[in-house]
């Protein structure tokens, strides 16, 4: 009992300590979770609060304009309204979201997709729905308690004040794809952001895309918003940089107008000079001005139709034989070689067909040209001649030409996903077919543009355009000039590339070779011949293993002068010389209408 009551009075009389300790710990405690909350966390705290009472409106940039060479607007911005949902103030309400898919007239589903696909971005906007019209803002609007964690966006969309013009080369803006995200996250796009998806617009995205600002909106606990964030500063967005091509608008035009002409293939007009396209179509084309709207399933199949491809742009991303064209690179090799001379003749006259080796090689005209000189070949272009021009050129020789030509390589355009066609040689030959699967023969073929030999028409408007001048290859260019907001124009100045492998000596053979061919009564082009005008070209006719020949036909003019290239090509289009009239009707509009209205004209 003894030690029982010592022990009850020493609690009794320390007690008050005790609870005085406890109650100190407690304290401090207490004082140090603040400490923890107010001082270490401070900063989460307080931007959540902040988030909570804060609604940042992102204000989207305006795409940069473009413009032909002349100042004449292609491509401009228009406002529009976009529905959002804030993830952060969306109750997660299912029949809202009825209410909301039946007003946007969306699928309920979709609405829910987007949601959850981006509800851990919490106080990013998640776009349901673009171009809406106004009285579906103006319902969101005077309702707004009804629509909680929804808002619209005012946009730009592209506008086309001329209608469509040039789609292949302008391109379009689209959503961008969940694929297109993972590649280009580090340039700072999101999801629902506009880019790019084609042509200049594609290749210059972001330099036309600029850069988004913010505005901070003060909101009530009810969503309603209360005005301005006081102490805040909007961040004020920044347009995008606007573009200056060298297309001229009545060029473009009227080679749209030409190309319905043809049911598919491609027109391109080149400065020589230069290296400058003044206007360039692809047929079939698209309505570019249909992407301002979303576009149904029904005319994305069409776009992406496998026999026409409408989107592929085949000016420079088809490639294809170059058939006769070719020769020109063929007979100027021929007088660098010392294998022909502007008038020397062939010891074989073409009787229709000749035997190397064990096969026979045919002309396309079977009745046979007879005893030709090169400008004679040239002129009619006869197979024959050229069959034993390749022969005594070999394969190596040729390749070696041809991929100084710039074939087989892209010509660097600043467009996207440009083809570089194919210059084959003799390790392409040894791998495809084994070291005695194939035979020197090969070069009989390509010496005419045939067999396996790829090039694009814009390689072909180049060589033809280096060929006019005299041997210098310009780069072929798109654009004269960007334009960025508040900062000095930045010119897009003509860059060579090099020079032809030839002499001055064959480059003038091959163009009295190509005046014979549009100006001789037995020349291949004559549909090209104009009286005051001295139009020199070539013909081709390309065989298409999947169907009727490939026409084409290239030339420039004056042939004394050169101002001007156009490079034709129509895809099934059999005989190269019943085209070369376009190329007639092109430098009559040119040199008889275009230039009064343009007396400075393309320099």
């Amino acid at each position: 009992m003894h030690d029982y009551e010592i022990t009850e009075r020493f609690f009794a009389e320390k007690r008050h300590r005790v609870f005085l300790i406890i109650f100190t710990v407690l304290i401090i405690l207490l004082v140090l979770r603040l400490f923890y909350i107010q001082v270490i966390l401070h900063s989460y705290y307080y931007n959540l609060s902040e988030k909570n009472r804060i609604r940042v409106l992102p204000l989207p940039s305006a795409r940069g304009k473009i413009f032909d060479r002349n100042g004449t607007l292609f491509v401009d911005n228009a406002p529009t309204y976009t529905i959002c949902l804030m993830p952060y103030e969306f109750p997660e309400d299912s029949a809202l979201v009825k209410k909301l898919a039946k007003l946007i007239d969306v699928e309920p589903a979709y609405i829910w997709d987007k949601y959850m696909k981006t509800k851990d971005v919490q106080y990013l906007p998640v776009k349901l729905k673009r171009r809406v019209d106004f009285k579906i803002v103006s319902e969101i609007e005077e309702h707004a308690t009804d629509y909680p964690g929804i808002t619209y966006q005012v946009e730009p969309v592209r506008k086309y004040p001329l209608g469509p013009i040039a789609p292949h080369i302008i391109g379009y803006v689209g959503e961008v794809s969940a694929v297109e995200l993972r590649q280009r996250y580090r340039e700072g796009i999101k999801a629902g952001d506009m880019v790019g998806k084609q042509g200049v617009e594609r290749y210059f995205d972001n330099v036309l895309r600029g850069k988004d600002g913010a505005r901070f909106l003060e909101v009530g606990a009810n969503g309603e918003v209360v005005g301005p964030v006081k102490e805040r500063n909007d961040i004020q967005s920044q347009n995008g940089a606007n573009i200056t091509l060298t297309i001229d608008k009545d060029i473009q035009q009227y080679l749209e107008w030409l190309a319905k002409y043809i049911k598919l293939g491609t027109i391109i007009v080149m400065n020589p000079n230069n290296g400058e396209i003044l206007g360039a179509v692809s047929v079939p084309d698209f309505d570019n001005t249909i992407f301002t709207k979303p576009i149904s399933d029904s005319v994305w199949v069409l776009l992406n139709n496998p026999a026409t491809h409408p989107l592929l742009c085949r000016w420079y991303q088809g490639t294809y034989p170059p058939a006769s064209p070719l020769k020109i690179m063929s007979a100027a090799a021929a007088v660098d070689e010392n294998i022909a001379s502007a008038y020397s003749h062939m010891e074989y006259p073409c009787w229709g067909a000749m035997q190397y080796g064990d096969r026979w090689y045919f002309c396309w005209y079977r009745s046979g040209h007879g005893s030709l000189d090169l400008l004679e070949a040239i002129a009619q272009s006869c197979d024959i001649y050229f069959y034993q021009v390749g022969a005594k050129l070999g394969l190596d020789k040729w390749a070696e030409y041809a991929r100084e030509c710039y074939f087989g390589k892209p010509t660097g355009i600043e467009l996207p996903h440009e083809a570089a066609g194919l210059v084959p040689d003799r390790d392409y030959y040894n791998n495809r077919y084994g070291r005695r699967g194939w035979g020197a023969g090969v070069a009989l073929n390509l010496v005419i543009g045939q067999g396996e030999i790829l090039t694009t028409p814009l390689q072909m408007a180049q060589f033809t355009s280096a060929i006019a001048n005299g041997g210098t290859v310009w780069k072929p260019k798109i654009i004269r000039s960007i334009q960025p907001p508040l900062k000095h124009k930045l010119e897009f100045l003509p860059e060579k590339r090099g020079d032809l492998p030839f002499s001055s000596a064959a480059i003038k053979t091959v163009i009295d070779g190509m005046i014979k061919v549009c100006n001789a009564e037995y020349g291949t082009g004559q549909g090209a011949y104009m009286d005051e005008i001295t139009v020199a070209g070539k013909t081709g006719t390309a065989q298409n293993p999947h169907g009727a020949d490939h026409a084409w036909f290239i030339s420039f003019a004056p042939a004394e002068k050169p101002e001007v290239v156009i490079v034709i090509l129509a895809e099934v289009g059999g005989s190269g010389g019943s085209w070369a009239w376009l190329a007639k009707s092109f430098y009559d509009y040119y040199f008889h209408y275009w230039k009064f209205d343009h007396p400075f004209g393309c320099f």
